[in-house]
């Protein structure tokens, strides 16, 4: 990480205290030429965090592990499900669930049997963007404590057909609603550059950058 200016060398003091108060192991701060002794084709003329346990993993091996460890403990997944919807009852909340290949075949005419009712001791929203969806339908849940949404969007480029001239991930300081514009590897070696960040009005708005190119 990539300090530009002496202004952002305290915030990358603050973000090595925090990963060493995570339990990230070998944090240490660099002066610029050592960082460019990493990387020549990098500019830093400041200072730069270096974090030489941090890196990429396998993200769809990674869940397939964190399933099976979940079920090895009696966790049950019930995929192909929707949730449409649920009422608080007490201090109870209520969920009511349906299969998703009937929802999607449903014509809207006429009410849908069979749906299962969940009374659950723990509900955790963890639907990433709908989830204030979600709870918006969950009845008398208080419109108050639903957080407002807030969508951003951003762009990835691929630098491709040429060596990449970088062989560790390089990100900046961190600006407000991501991570800032930065390197990243994956696990082929294929390099990209991004994510940009444009707030957007709705979860199916196109972002105006994408709208000079073909896709």
């Amino acid at each position: 990480m990539v300090a530009t200016g002496l202004s952002e060398v305290p915030r990358l003091s603050a973000l090595m205290t925090r990963g060493i108060q995570n339990g990230v192991e070998g944090p240490r701060m660099m002066e610029g030429h050592e960082a460019t002794t990493l990387e020549p084709e990098l500019q830093c003329f400041i200072k730069a965090l270096w974090s030489p346990s941090s890196g990429i993993v396998d993200s769809h091996s990674l869940m397939l592990s964190l399933v099976g460890e979940a079920e090895s403990h009696g966790t049950t997944f019930s995929y192909n499900t929707t949730v449409i919807g649920g009422h608080i009852e007490g201090n109870q909340i209520q969920i009511h669930v349906f299969e998703s290949n009937v929802i999607a075949s449903w014509n809207g005419s006429s009410e849908l049997d069979s749906e299962l009712i969940l009374i659950p001791k723990v509900v955790v929203n963890s639907a990433g963007l709908s989830a204030p969806a979600i709870a918006k339908r969950m009845k008398g849940l208080p419109d108050c404590i639903i957080p407002a949404s807030h969508y951003a969007c951003g762009c990835y480029f691929t630098l491709s057909n040429t060596k990449s001239p970088f062989k560790h991930l390089i990100y900046p300081i961190p600006e407000v609603g991501g991570l800032g514009v930065h390197v990243s590897l994956d696990l082929n070696g294929q390099i990209k550059f991004g994510l940009d960040v444009e707030w957007i009005k709705g979860i199916d708005d196109i972002p105006s950058f994408l709208n000079m190119y073909s896709h």
